[in-house]
């Protein structure tokens, strides 16, 4: 029995026999190995959860930009209806109350009377303060009590002012108040109206301080003057094939040699799509886009081509004196033979001319111009252009006058409402901003609507140019 108890003991001693020391330390690195996996499976949720968080952020926000700039388009329309139909009304009466007050027409007054009512001209365009008004909707809860404060509004139990996240704004202006560089184009080019078009263009080059852009080669190493670059802008744009000639007749046959360069395309020969287009016209360089873009267009509306003084400002940020210069120049051009000097010399005199352009420019944008003759009298009457108290009175008072006529300055240019409007709409939410330029003609007949009440899309301005970025 005990010999028997013995040998089974002996059996479960040699089955659970001792760990050797080289089988020691398994269960650690199972461990260790489970750890390490563990850890790179949470790593890897963690960083995919992040990164699902951040891109569903970044599509909220991208709808919510996209959104807020498309309120702040919708805005700058109702804007610019309230301009047109209430505002431009009120004006033209109080023009009217003022000129009975003074006892007559500015236009039916010469020298003096001329010159009172140019200066006590004065416009309201809504649309230069559509970054203020802006504020009302999508400012926070204290800016929008600030605004309100400033025009004695208690705006604490108005609902739907002002933005818990994200902002927009807009900026307004006009293109009836720049060169039309399409204006006379298309399938059947008129030629008067591309004379027009040409003595703008001429007038806004003329000055000496574009000097350089004329005389560098461009990347193909050509070289472009004035009257070249005038006459390709007008060739681009018109169907025919014959070089635009001032003198009348034919200039020969149309040879930029577009095709000669290693990125071969052909001339338009129709209206431009765009301002942007132009960039691809011989002689037109980025310095070109540069010092003259802000001064052309291509959605005007005047059918003669004229641009409208009553439109322009430089309210946002940019200077009107060089275009102002340039329609002053194209008067005095003759319309038959622009490339005949002038009768007044001195017009083509920078140091002349600029100091008066300026005034003109900074008057447009704080009171406007009520007719033509308001800046023919800054002309003929420089003395009349700043008070005493100017630091430049001294120089006004010793400046020449300058011979221009309302029937001159008429072929190239008017005093109207504004027409066709350039809205560009920014929206911002977190990092994401968002940006729609649009071009809104207010008159323009509805051809194609893109939503289920044509008639309430006409009202609100037809659009003409659609940009997202």
């Amino acid at each position: 029995m005990s010999m028997r108890l013995s040998n089974l003991f002996h059996r479960i001693r040699a089955r659970y026999r001792p760990l050797e020391r080289r089988e020691r330390g398994v269960a650690m690195l199972i461990v260790l190995t489970w750890l390490a996996l563990m850890i790179s499976l949470v790593g890897e949720f963690t960083y995919g959860t992040v990164v699902d968080a951040a891109q569903a952020a970044n599509a909220r926000d991208e709808m919510r930009a996209h959104y807020l700039a498309r309120s702040s388009v919708n805005l700058s329309r109702l804007l610019i209806k309230i301009q047109q139909k209430f505002i431009d009304p009120t004006m033209a009466q109080a023009k009217q109350m003022l000129q009975t007050a003074l006892g007559g027409s500015s236009t039916s007054q010469a020298g003096g009377g001329a010159a009172s009512m140019g200066a006590l001209a004065f416009s309201l365009r809504i649309t230069d303060y559509a970054g203020a008004l802006m504020g009302f909707f999508s400012g926070s809860k204290d800016e929008v009590a600030s605004l309100g404060g400033l025009v004695g509004i208690d705006t604490a139990n108005i609902k739907g002012l002002g933005l818990k996240s994200g902002s927009f704004d807009a900026e307004i202006t006009s293109e009836d108040g720049k060169i039309d560089v399409a204006c006379g184009s298309g399938g059947a080019p008129i030629r008067d109206r591309q004379t027009v078009v040409y003595r703008l263009l001429m007038g806004l080059m003329y000055s000496r301080r574009f000097d350089r852009l004329f005389s560098e080669a461009d990347q193909t190493g050509n070289f472009a003057t004035r009257p070249e670059v005038a006459r390709a802008i007008i060739d681009w744009a018109d169907a025919d094939d014959q070089m635009f000639s001032v003198e009348g007749g034919s200039g020969g046959g149309e040879d930029y040699r577009y095709d000669a360069t290693n990125d071969r395309y052909r001339a338009h020969d129709n209206s431009p799509d765009s301002l942007e287009e132009l960039k691809m016209v011989r002689g037109v360089s980025d310095g070109f886009m540069e010092a003259f873009a802000p001064h052309l267009t291509v959605y005007a509306s005047d059918q003669d081509c004229k641009v409208n003084l009553g439109a322009i400002s430089n309210k946002n940020g940019g200077d009107c004196t060089p275009l102002l210069m340039g329609i002053i120049r194209a008067s005095a051009l003759d319309p038959a033979n622009p490339s005949k000097p002038p009768s007044d010399p001195g017009i083509f005199d920078d140091s002349r001319l600029y100091p008066i352009a300026s005034i003109a420019c900074d008057r447009a944008s704080a009171a406007g111009f009520d007719s033509l003759q308001t800046l023919i009298s800054l002309m003929t009457n420089p003395q009349t252009a700043v008070l005493p108290d100017d630091p430049r009175y001294k120089i006004f008072q010793s400046m020449q006058p300058m011979k221009i006529t309302e029937a001159d300055l008429g072929r190239v240019a008017k005093v109207a409402s504004p027409r066709v409007y350039r809205i560009v709409a920014t929206g911002a939410s977190g990092r994401v901003k968002k940006k729609i330029t649009a071009i809104i003609d207010t008159k323009r007949e509805l051809q194609n609507p893109l939503t289920i009440n044509p008639g309430s899309e006409k009202a609100a301005g037809v659009l003409q140019y659609w940009r997202e970025e």
